[in-house]
């Protein structure tokens, strides 16, 4: 009887392992794209790089317009979705060179942190390329993406650039209020020295 108990314990266990593992799996690896054919995805596979690359595909339906018009808007519509992982991408940069920046320079680029999100996602999609491009009976399909290192690479430029920029005036306007001549009027001066007169 003890030895039947521990055999179903052991299976539950197994089991319970099983479902960890296939829960594990489902929600890391990347999900089948519905709206893009199985083959078609094998094919986008073979030319992009995940580590190293952004990516986005984007589709339109042939319609009345044609394949032309509709390659013009799979194209719009890779890029409207790689501009959103851009931007995911950018805002991680942001966050990690604000831990370790200055009380006093935080204060300076917080509250244009936004604006300079949006300025560095518009200069990093100018770097992507389309890398594919199909089309069946009904649908065509873009393939855009863009170098991870680039992006990077844009993050620091534009973060650092502000920075610089801000540090910059500041010294200008210290300069020019170390060049300054303060002349006091004589009048004033001698307004001062009587009102430091002892009275007896």
């Amino acid at each position: 009887m003890k030895k039947f108990i521990f055999l179903i314990c052991i299976f539950t266990l197994f089991l319970s392992g099983c479902s960890s593992i296939s829960t594990f799996i489902d929600e890391n690896l990347p999900k089948k794209n519905t709206t893009i054919p199985v083959a078609l995805q094998e094919q986008i596979a073979t030319k992009i790089n995940p580590e190293n690359e952004l990516f986005a595909v984007g589709n339109s339906n042939i319609d009345k317009s044609g394949a032309i018009i509709a390659q013009a808007k799979a194209n719009k519509h890779a890029k409207d979705l790689l501009k959103e992982q851009i931007k995911k991408e950018i805002k991680i940069n942001f966050n990690t060179f604000m831990l370790n920046t200055d009380n006093y320079s935080k204060g300076i680029i917080s509250p244009v942190l936004s604006d300079l999100t949006d300025y560095a996602v518009d200069v990093a999609l100018k770097n992507a390329s389309q890398k594919g491009a199909w089309e069946n009976d009904t649908s065509v399909y873009s393939l855009f993406a863009v170098d991870r290192d680039k992006i990077t690479e844009v993050s620091k430029q534009v973060f650092t650039g502000y920075l610089g920029d801000v540090s910059g005036k500041l010294n200008s306007i210290k300069n020019k209020i170390g060049d300054m001549e303060i002349n006091v009027p004589a009048n004033s001066l001698d307004s001062n020295s009587n009102n430091n007169e002892v009275i007896d």
